[in-house]
Parts: C-alpha cells; structure tokens; sequence
C-alpha cells in the first residue's frame, strides 16, 4: 500500500508541474483531445498531461486529455479509429495494440492500419529483478539454480499478453531450462512477493520497482532492449550479458492519429510533441517515474513497429498464446 501511495504521489508530483488544463466542457473549436487508455493518475496520463500543457504552452491550440480506460487499453484505440482524421483526436498509447495483439487476439475490434504514427515519446525500460532473499546475485546465478532445481523456474510478470512473457519463453527455450511466467494483477504485488520471497524473478517495468530498488530492498539483475538506460547507471541489458530473448522485450509511448489526416497537421503535431518531450526539466521529472522520454520521429516510430511485428509474430504463432 505504500509503495502504491508513493508512487502516485510522485506521478501527482509530475502532473502538478504543468497548469491546469481545460476541461473538456471548456475546449475549443480547435482543440486537440488526446485519449489514454488508462485512468487518471498514472503514468501515461501524466505524461499526456504533460504534452497537451507544453502544446497550449507553445502557442499551437488548446489541448485537454480524455482518460478512457478498458479492453487492455483498446476502448481508447476504438475511440480514436472512430474519430474524423482532422488532427484534434489523438491516441497515447504503448506498441502493443499494434505490434502484439495483432497475434495475440483472434479479432480486434479496430484496424491496427487505421492510424498513423505521429512520434515516439517515451521508453519503459523493463527490468529483471529478484528480492534481495533470494542468492541470486546475476541471471546467471538464476539459470544455474533452475537448472539444478527446476520447481523454481516461476518468473512472475504483471499480465499475459506482453513482450515479457514472450521474453522468457525465449529465454527459457536459449537457456534449456523450464520457465513459467506467472501473471499478477499489477507491480505492486508483482515486488511485494519478490520481497517475501515468493517468486524467485520478476520482469515488469522500471517505474513499479525503482522505490524499492533504491532503498536497496530488490536487486536488479538486468534490463530488456539493447541499450542502457542513463537512470539506472550499471544495470547491465540481459543482451550484454549473453542472454538471448529479451532483446525486443520493452515497452513505449507513442502517439497516433487516424489514417487519413493531412500530411502537414501530423507534421504539425510531430514537431510538437517531440518539443514536448525534449524539454530537460520534463525528462528529470520522469526519470523519477522509470519514464525515458525520447522524441523521436514518425519515421523511426512506423520503422520500430514493423521490426517489432516481424519479431514477435513468429514468436507468438509458435507459443500458441491467445488473449481471447
């Protein structure tokens, strides 16, 4: 409960650094609605939160956020598939809608082709992490115990469906070894039962862990990706570390807008968002969070998600996993 406290009040913290923005019964004409899958306070609202203040800030409109929440984020995607490609609708939302759950549900109610990338704003790093209990000082110490006992093969992740439970079914099948990923319903209990020493190894996002990794009451043992990560200085990716499987295991915000706006308002909206996220103040603040902003271009967004989709179909088609 206290780490759940404190997490929040740290994304309240982030939030409180923007103005208030206009309600939705305030906004004008012109402006932008950009919509989140998830509710109020948590970290992708505070990051949308964010972006529509430096956007009204910057002069470009007025912009309010819209928290629908739902369907593993895709009442949001619908919403925004549904909305006229005009510019003002905008969606905020991880990958996954677009490069996994294309695989992983026999029907989507929405058309992953039916949206445009508008930029690439932030990392999630995921991260390994075991409670400091257990004698696994490396993932190396971790395989070398599976393999000597497999009944403690239990990585716990926070939800199936995502490309940590695709990364250790890679890893286990490089490793030889057995591997189980066990789902929690959130972070929270996901680090509390690494701490009691429950689940020997957990793989979730940076942010749900980075409390109690710097009081020192969890070890990280590696990162997902390919790259470090400048908050978490020493951490080593599982890739460098010679384990295969997780080098596309990391979760990113992007933002999109129905297929079919014009050329030159996703332009529009590219330069600003990018601005956004590219101020320092900003990218210090979410580091506190486990958040790397990045702003990056449509371009190198539409070139991550078709990479992504050749990597985890085959993955997914051979694991047989389905959402539905």
């Amino acid at each position: 409960m206290q780490l759940r406290l404190s997490l929040r009040t740290l994304v309240l913290s982030v939030v409180a650094c923007a103005t208030a923005l206009p309600s939705l019964a305030l906004a004008q004409n012109d402006a932008i609605k950009i919509v989140v899958g998830y509710p109020a306070g948590g970290i992708l609202d505070a990051l949308a939160r964010a972006v529509a203040d430096a956007y009204r800030k910057a002069g470009n409109g007025q912009a309010y956020v819209e928290n629908k929440p739902g369907a593993s984020t895709m009442m949001a995607v619908m919403e925004v598939a549904r909305a006229r490609p005009d510019g003002h609708t905008v969606l905020l939302s991880h990958s996954l809608p677009f490069s996994i759950y294309p695989f992983t549900y026999a029907k989507l109610n929405y058309s992953p082709d039916a949206f445009v990338p508008v930029a690439h704003l932030a990392n999630t790093p995921m991260v390994m992490s075991t409670g400091m209990k257990q004698p696994y000082k490396t993932v190396h110490d971790y395989i070398a115990a599976v393999k000597a006992d497999p009944s403690l093969g239990a990585v716990g992740i926070a939800g199936l469906g995502g490309p940590s439970q695709f990364g250790i079914m890679e890893m286990a099948k490089n490793q030889d070894i057995k591997l189980e990923a066990a789902s929690y319903s959130g972070g929270p209990q996901l680090v509390n039962d690494e701490m009691g020493g429950h689940v020997p190894l957990g793989m979730d996002a940076a942010g749900a862990q980075m409390e109690l990794y710097r009081a020192g009451k969890i070890r990280f043992l590696g990162l997902g990706g390919t790259q470090p990560v400048g908050f978490l200085p020493g951490v080593k990716t599982l890739h460098e570390q010679g384990i295969k499987g997780f080098e596309n295991v990391n979760v990113w915000y992007g933002a999109y807008a129905p297929k079919g706006t014009p050329p030159e308002v996703t332009a529009k909206l590219e330069k600003a968002f990018i601005a956004a996220v590219k101020d320092p103040a900003l990218k210090k603040n979410f580091e506190k969070l486990g958040l790397e902003l990045t702003g990056e271009p449509a371009a190198s967004m539409q070139s991550l998600l078709d990479h992504e989709k050749k990597v985890w179909g085959p993955i997914i088609k051979e694991s047989g996993f389905k959402a539905n």
